[in-house]
């Protein structure tokens, strides 16, 4: 068996971020194995791709801050989520996901299972970062579940989106839920009663945390926010550094 490469492993070996990585599997340009939420690459199929796509790199300026530190950013995330609770990711200005999901519920685990399920999520997220755009904070995806949005400011502009959410505000009306259960079962094709019981497990806000769980996604934006600050100081070092070596 090939030996399987992370998406961080591919990232740096075809110089190309994680948004490109998604849209060459999209398109099939990159065959990966998705094992749990995590895509798995076939080293030969990384190679096959490398003598066909030539990256290009620009090794010789220096990073920007539209470079994004998305391993920084991904433990941000996950800490967040494991305190809080409830699932995290990173969307970029159009949407997509710069970050893996932290903390999923098994109920949009077993959605995103079904590609048209991860499609329609996809499409959730789009939606998301569109309203957000506008002001929005508040969002009900697809599924049923409530979200909640926060900006993330590089040098005074919006440059993501820090979303937290897979939950209830307030436990759902019984009949409703099995409704729209039920429509979920039949559009991706899943059994109704594992459906249910994963709905089941789906966190419900009480009363008395929602304020503080409101505040929550702002607060985990301001530390990505600090991250991409001091990152761009200490690639203007760099260059500096490089610059006086430069000297002769």
């Amino acid at each position: 068996m090939d030996d399987l490469l992370t998406t961080r492993q591919v990232l740096e070996i075809l110089k190309v971020d994680r948004i490109t990585i998604y849209r060459m599997l999209q398109d099939g340009r990159l065959k990966g194995v998705k094992i749990g939420q995590q895509w798995r690459f076939p080293l030969q199929e990384v190679e096959r791709l490398l003598g066909a796509v030539v990256p290009q790199p620009e090794p010789s300026q220096p990073e920007t801050r539209t470079s994004f530190p998305t391993h920084c950013v991904q433990t941000i995330q996950d800490l967040f989520s494991e305190v809080g609770q409830v699932s995290g990711l990173v969307l970029d200005l159009d949407g997509e996901p710069l970050t893996e999901v932290s903390h999923p519920c098994r109920f949009c685990q077993i959605i995103r299972q079904n590609p048209a399920g991860q499609q329609t999520c996809l499409a959730s997220w789009k939606e998301f970062a569109r309203q957000s755009a506008s002001g929005s904070r508040y969002f009900t995806c697809h599924a049923g579940l409530q979200y909640i949005s926060a900006p993330i400011l590089d040098a005074g502009k919006p440059v993501g989106y820090f979303l937290a959410g897979g939950f209830y505000w307030q436990k759902p009306d019984a009949q409703e839920e099995t409704m729209r259960i039920q429509s979920l079962a039949g559009a991706f094709l899943l059994p109704v009663e594992t459906l249910q019981h994963a709905a089941n497990t789906v966190p419900v806000i009480a009363a008395e945390q929602q304020s503080r769980v409101e505040t929550w996604p702002a607060a985990a934006a301001r530390a990505v926010q600090s991250i991409l600050n001091e990152r761009i100081m200490f690639m203007t070092r760099l260059q500096q550094i490089a610059n006086l070596t430069q000297i002769h």
